[in-house]
């Protein structure tokens, strides 16, 4: 064999490697039980991701960086002001 031949080899090789350590995610196999995709999930999230998914701010200040920064699930619109 050449070198061109077994570095092509070593890289597949490695590639094969890196998939079967791929982490099996329960959170996302929709045959597991509600509970146990559940429990998966939060065991995975941090308190700061935790209590982000859990907070509302206004449309306003709801940019790119605010959203992905502290986490933010969700945004609400303030009819209040819409006069």
């Amino acid at each position: 064999m050449t070198s061109t031949n077994i570095s092509w080899a070593c890289l597949l090789l490695l590639c094969f490697a890196s998939i079967g350590d791929a982490e099996y995610m329960k959170y996302k196999d929709p045959k597991q039980p509600i509970n146990t995709r559940i429990k998966d999930l939060l065991g995975r999230m941090t308190l700061a991701e935790k209590i982000g998914q859990m907070t509302q701010i206004e449309r306003q200040v709801a940019s790119a960086d605010v959203m992905k920064k502290y986490f933010i699930g969700k945004f609400y619109m303030n009819t209040s002001k819409c006069t």
